[in-house]
């Protein structure tokens, strides 16, 4: 399931080439160093009507040698999903096919019983497959475990990678220590902090987070207690609220339109557009609950009313399907 860890994982890389280019050497693919690389759009859907099919990160790839670009596309994988079984292969076909390039599928694990599952070829067909996907896999196994303050100097943003691809090592404490004191080093200070926010972000346990913070607070101690200092640290820890909500709402509306379509609602390019533009939460999780027994749209979208049970907010026209007939219950709506 997405969240601000995988968010971060998978999209680190595409914005650092250089970074970008140390992975691929991992895999031994003979990309020279020196690629720059193109984002491309996620949504693997094919057809207006089908229900969002959504890939974490699509890079046009173009080496420094002049050789054919291809696609990378990077998927985290923070646990075992069996329906990426199938979504896998799906995502590399339509790619293939979309762009007419080779495809590379990367597939970035955090633990090793992950990362082992996720190397499995997939295959398809009777007899002889049909088709067969061997995702290209970077795990605990494969990746650098940083362990020395001039390693992670040379190349923080790579250093970072590493990091969050052992998240889960017995000795992450070491880890971001050494992470930390070669952070601290770094003379640019806003890039700096920047890059410990997104450290911060793609840590995917609570636990290592706190540890971090704890070295953040040691090691960091004369940027606050300024103007500045607090000012950047209060405005980056709004952005990352703003993230996680925008990550919630998503992922809501993905449910509602997927329950819909179980329900066998009738689902138009309107309805579709109504839902994933609708940022309100609380009006989500409502038309959620009306999904459940709705036999029609209109049961779904009808204006709230105080017996509803998660009440929305004050809408804007858009939000609302159905205009409210005759007089209003000048009542309180229930929280």
């Amino acid at each position: 399931m997405p969240n601000v860890s995988h968010d971060t994982l998978h999209g680190f890389l595409p914005g650092r080439p250089k970074a970008l280019n140390r992975a691929l050497d991992l895999l031994d693919l003979g990309i020279p160093p020196g690629v720059t690389t193109e984002t491309l759009p996620t949504d693997a859907s094919g057809a207006p009507k089908m229900f969002t099919r959504q890939m974490d990160s699509v890079l046009r790839v173009a080496r420094p040698d002049g050789r054919d670009p291809f696609i990378l596309l990077v998927e985290a994988q923070t646990g075992i999903e069996p329906k990426k079984e199938t979504s896998w292969p799906y995502y590399v076909a339509y790619l293939r096919d979309r762009y007419k390039l080779e495809v590379v599928l990367l597939v970035l694990c955090v633990d090793t019983a992950t990362a082992a599952w996720a190397a499995r070829p997939l295959r398809t067909g009777l007899g002889r497959p049909t088709q067969v996907t061997v995702p290209h896999v970077l795990g605990p196994s494969n990746v650098p475990r940083v362990s020395r303050v001039q390693d992670a100097s040379a190349d923080l943003d790579f250093a970072a990678f590493c990091l969050w691809i052992h998240s889960n090592d017995p000795d992450i404490e070491g880890i971001l220590t050494v992470v930390g004191e070669a952070l601290a080093q770094d003379t640019d200070r806003e890039a700096r902090d920047d890059l410990a926010g997104l450290i911060e972000d793609g840590l995917g346990s609570e636990h290592a987070r706190k540890i971090w913070r704890n070295v953040m607070e040691t090691l960091f101690t004369p940027r606050r207690g300024t103007i500045v200092g607090d000012a950047r640290l209060a405005g980056r820890e709004e952005g990352r609220e703003e993230g996680r909500e925008e990550g919630r709402v998503k992922e809501k509306t993905e449910r509602l339109l997927h329950l819909m379509e179980r329900r066998g609602l009738s689902l138009t390019e309107e309805t579709r557009q109504r839902v994933t533009t609708c940022a309100d939460a609380p009006l989500l999780d409502l038309w959620f609950d009306r999904a459940i027994d709705a036999t029609t749209l209109d049961e779904v979208f009808t204006a709230p009313s105080s017996t509803d049970r998660v009440p929305a907010p004050a809408q804007s026209p858009e939000h609302t399907a159905v205009p409210s007939q005759g007089p209003t219950d000048p009542g309180p709506s229930a929280d």
